[in-house]
């Protein structure tokens, strides 16, 4: 039986200024004739939906393959979506053609939970801490037929854990994977195996090593919450990196930043989660950086890659948010001091605009990876746009706002309620 899902690797380059191996290649889904070019983001979502956008938003975007969570799913003992007969892109009001990918546990809430056993993963929803087995994952997967999946994983969540603990999360993962894969192959769904080992280089090259013996389509390597800094993050993900297969596609969890994405496509990750977007949305700020765009005499340092909306200065601003991009609020020409009346008035457009601007900046930012390793410039590029930019982490852009003064209340400044509707 031809599988749902194959994976052609196009480029394989060695990087050495980065110690890595750069990648460049495609996802093709048979069942539905799409194509994925690597390196590439996952859409995060909330809830299967797109943080603050809408059916008709997501599609003025270049959305392809958005990941959705389980744990998101499970907070009711029986859950509804589990009932539903038309599979999860029905039941989210998704296009046909849009691919999911479901995993288990949000990329941006990896928390601590209770613990786990060999019998089931604890994970944390609204409803409180719930236990999915084996048997409950694959019921999930057999009514929300998703493009493809990723497995049971016993990720450490102590940052002090002991090395017993550590091996006995490889162990339980790749029990769990024993148990699992065949429930999923009987679906039919592609699935991509988890590879764990937390802080231990030995414990993830097992990890590595043994999974890829399991007839999967592909790999998920977690680094997320390890309380490293950048670079011993980025060694721990290469021990787990190298030990895989070259012909089959790895997603790697852990490096959100653009930083982080440029470090881990020297590395030889092809797809990563798109929280980036959702979290510069929530801050108030716009992405503007570019990537392979920047010429070799451009003497410029420390330039921002986003711009915060917050700031009072943006209110005389009447400029788009950047000009050179193709996402509806540019395209409307709606102003930097627009948005920023938005976000003052606490009007739920000023999100809208933001995430959309965001989603189609950061889909920009790995289309233009793709065709640096394609003009095989990377290095280059890389170079340059860690010169140019500020790296600095930033900050929630509404941190010591005021709202503006509203003269009919003898100018005190009034803080605008918001209003949720549960």
């Amino acid at each position: 039986m031809t599988s749902a899902l194959s994976f052609t690797l196009q480029q394989l380059t060695d990087a050495p200024s980065a110690s890595g191996i750069v990648r460049r290649g495609t996802l093709q889904f048979s069942k539905k004739a799409k194509t994925i070019q690597t390196p590439a983001c996952l859409t995060y979502t909330v809830r299967g939906s797109v943080p603050h956008l809408v059916a008709e938003n997501v599609k003025l975007l270049p959305v392809q393959l958005l990941q959705v969570t389980l744990e998101q799913f499970v907070e009711e003992k029986e859950p509804m979506s589990f009932k539903y007969p038309h599979g999860i892109h029905k039941y989210l009001n998704l296009e046909l053609d849009h691919l999911v990918f479901c995993d288990m546990r949000d990329p941006m809430k990896q928390e601590a939970v209770t613990f786990n056993t060999d019998k089931y993963l604890s994970v944390s929803t609204h409803g409180g801490v719930r236990q999915i087995t084996p048997e409950m994952w694959a019921q999930a997967m057999k009514a929300y037929n998703p493009d493809m999946c990723a497995l049971m994983a016993d990720i450490v969540t102590d940052n002090d854990a002991k090395l017993k603990r550590i091996k006995r999360s490889v162990d339980r993962s790749l029990r769990w994977l024993d148990d699992i894969l065949p429930k999923a192959k009987e679906i039919g769904i592609p699935v991509f195996a988890p590879v764990v080992g937390h802080t231990s280089e030995e414990e993830r090259a097992r990890s590595a090593v043994s999974t890829a013996e399991r007839d999967v389509d592909g790999f998920t390597v977690n680094v997320i919450g390890l309380g490293l800094g950048n670079e011993a993050t980025l060694k721990l993900a290469k021990a787990s990196l190298r030990n895989l297969p070259k012909n089959k596609p790895r997603i790697v969890y852990g490096f959100g930043t653009p930083e982080g994405i440029l470090d881990a496509v020297a590395s030889g990750a092809d797809l990563f989660d798109g929280s980036y977007a959702y979290k510069v949305t929530e801050q108030g700020r716009a992405m503007i950086f570019k990537f392979g765009e920047i010429s070799a005499d451009n003497t410029a340092r420390d330039k921002p890659k986003t711009v915060n909306l917050w700031d009072p200065s943006m209110s005389h601003s009447f400029e788009v948010l950047d000009s050179t991009c193709g996402c509806y609020a540019c395209n409307a020409s709606h102003t930097k001091a627009y948005i920023h009346h938005l976000l003052n008035a606490h009007e739920m457009l000023g999100p809208i605009l933001l995430m959309s601007h965001n989603v189609y900046q950061l889909d920009n930012f790995m289309a233009s990876i793709r065709k640096s390793i394609d003009d095989n410039r990377f290095e280059s590029d890389l170079t340059r746009f860690m010169e140019y930019y500020n790296h600095v982490e930033e900050g929630d852009g509404m941190r010591n706002h005021q709202d503006e003064i509203d003269v009919e209340s003898l100018g005190t400044p009034l803080k605008k309620k918001r209003t949720l509707l549960l």
